[in-house]
């Protein structure tokens, strides 16, 4: 049977349209299409990276649970190596610095008493007045009670150690960045969150992915911004390069970074353009 010019038409538009469904539904599914320069290595280049003290910063905290009683410095004062920090509770360890003096006294008075009576019996040998087995005794004795006393030094000496453990005290020249340490609060052992430290001079550690790592040059010069607003910290020039690519532990907005992209460090010495620009800030990093 032979079909009508009018069905022919209506196929024919049928066919069409579904093409059109078709070609529609593709581009719509289709990932979007990312514009990208005719040079991938004259692409501005634009890096990641965050505000530390010069050598990284450094992190102070207690090795026992104990009550701050007292606190000697506050955020930004300059500090020295040694220089307290705070106090804290410390009865018990003073206590025990007192029970070990009274033993290495004890001790240190039983071998003088020792030291006599092996003189005395030494003299007394020669004379052969005691008897050897006396002398021997008595010698004994008196190594006996040099070691006792060489005993209760150690513990003496453990003793402070542990109540020096009570006073925190700056390891570094530097700045204090943080000081999260109020007199009464009691400071968890391990908890190295609540003291910052760190030296007055500022670095930019930027994450540099293994495309652009060519391109920072020694003698490279960045323009360093605020990553939220955008603001003009100063300017950065290469220090180091750290000599190993690995993963990066924290991630910016950029949709293209991948998650097996690897990375390099780079550090900048920043000249600030402001004063008190904290540590931790996030930052971005265009070569100029």
């Amino acid at each position: 049977m032979k079909l009508s010019f009018k069905s022919i038409v209506i196929i024919t538009v049928c066919i069409a349209g579904l093409a059109f469904i078709l070609s529609s539904l593709k581009k719509s599914s289709a990932p979007p299409q990312v514009a990208l320069p005719q040079k991938l290595a004259d692409a501005p280049m634009r890096l990641y990276g965050m505000v530390e003290p010069e050598g990284r910063e450094v992190l102070v905290g207690p090795t026992m649970n104990k009550r701050v009683v007292e606190v000697f410095v506050k955020e930004g004062d300059v500090i020295k190596v040694g220089q307290r920090l705070c106090n804290l509770e410390s009865n018990t360890e003073q206590q025990q610095v007192n029970l070990a003096e009274s033993r290495m006294a004890l001790a240190q008075k039983s071998l003088e008493l020792s030291n006599d009576d092996l003189n005395r019996t030494r003299s007394l040998y020669a004379k052969n007045v005691d008897s050897e087995y006396k002398f021997t005794q008595a010698t004994l004795q008196n190594a006996m009670e040099l070691k006792k006393l060489k005993v209760s030094g150690s513990e003496l000496d453990l003793a402070k150690a542990k109540f020096e453990e009570t006073v925190l005290r700056s390891p570094i020249d530097g700045v204090v960045y943080k000081f999260d340490v109020r007199i009464g609060e009691t400071l968890q052992a391990g908890d190295n969150s609540k003291i910052i430290l760190g030296a007055t001079q500022l670095w930019v550690r930027l994450a540099v992915e293994s495309f652009w790592k060519d391109r920072v040059k020694p003698e490279a010069v960045f323009k360093v911004y605020d990553s939220e607003t955008r603001q003009y910290l100063g300017t950065g020039s290469v220090v180091r390069r750290v000599p190993y690519m690995g993963r990066r532990n924290y991630r910016t907005e950029d949709l293209q970074e991948r998650f097996d992209t690897k990375f390099q460090d780079v550090i900048l010495e920043l000249k600030p353009e402001k004063k008190d620009i904290p540590i931790g800030l996030s930052v971005i990093a265009e070569i100029q």
